[in-house]
């Protein structure tokens, strides 16, 4: 029994770190119509040069913070700005996303090799510590990313439906001509709404890197549960992507421990199968921007 409370914990907390990693393509798949699997190895970049920063500078990897998402978040604006210039629509962001992953993928292997990386705990004190409450772990880098999954998730819902911004943004998703003909700039809201959707994913590596080793096929492991989390929670939902994450998290955690690690891809599917089949329109549509 204590080890499925275990489980059930685990998973809750990891969901967190499933809803950083899926709300990057979640806001740009349902505001911008790109569906952009690059936002796969910018999770994966990101941990990578959190990895090295730590290593070279000997600094607390939190602290790479003040480079990675400023770096992450000009990266996403200007990849929004090469889609709009090349007139990418929906289909083709899928052909032309791909080709990215794939291109940063080589990129990353070459530079660090297809070896494991792992900040040592000498400079990494948050990977082997947890909190301890009634017998049950909660593992440090994993309860900090569920806490940023929950600030984020909240404030984003906050700014898509009370800012200006957030009306902007929903409609531009709705009808970029006729947001234009009432003075919103489709090109500009895309492009800043590119940039928090890439800094939320090199928010999601900069947690991978404190947390677990990294190698350069990581990022392929990922594709079903971050598509499980974006379809189930709703295209371009906040608070649907972090209930997601949770129920993907929780789901795969308990059937890690009742059946086996090998189980938990398959909830996954399952759960992936289910929604399309019978909640396509996510969770919690009426806050989508979608």
């Amino acid at each position: 029994m204590d080890l499925i409370v275990q489980g059930v914990v685990t998973g809750i907390l990891i969901g967190g770190l499933y809803a950083l990693m899926s709300l990057g393509i979640s806001l740009s798949w349902g505001a911008l119509k790109i569906i952009n699997l690059a936002q796969f190895s910018f999770i994966l970049l990101s941990a990578y040069l959190v990895y090295q920063l730590t290593v070279s500078f000997e600094v607390d990897p939190l602290l790479t913070l003040v480079v990675v998402l400023p770096v992450f978040f000009a990266a996403g604006a200007l990849m929004q700005m090469f889609f709009h210039w090349a007139k990418v629509d929906e289909f083709k962001s899928l052909i032309v996303t791909f080709g990215f992953f794939i291109i940063l993928q080589s990129v990353m292997q070459t530079i660090w090799s297809a070896d494991f990386r792992q900040i040592g705990t000498t400079l990494n004190e948050y990977q082997q510590g947890s909190f301890v409450i009634a017998g049950i772990a909660l593992p440090y880098p994993s309860l900090m990313a569920f806490g940023a999954a929950v600030v984020i998730a909240i404030s984003m819902s906050a700014v898509l439906t009370r800012t200006y911004f957030g009306k902007a943004v929903r409609a531009v998703a709705q009808d970029p001509e006729m947001a234009r003909a009432y003075g919103v700039d489709p090109s500009r809201v895309a492009v800043m709404l590119s940039g928090f959707s890439s800094a939320f994913s090199a928010l999601a590596g900069l947690f991978i890197a404190v947390g677990q080793s990294i190698f350069p096929g990581l990022a392929v492991t990922w594709f079903g549960v971050v598509f499980s989390v974006v379809i189930l929670g709703g295209l371009g939902n906040a608070m649907g992507a972090l209930t997601a994450g949770v129920i993907v998290g929780v789901a795969a955690g308990t059937a890690s421990v009742v059946w086996g690690p090998l189980a938990a891809p398959l909830v996954t599917f399952i759960i992936l199968i289910a929604a399309l089949l019978f909640r396509p329109e996510g969770l919690l549509t009426r806050r989508s921007v979608a």
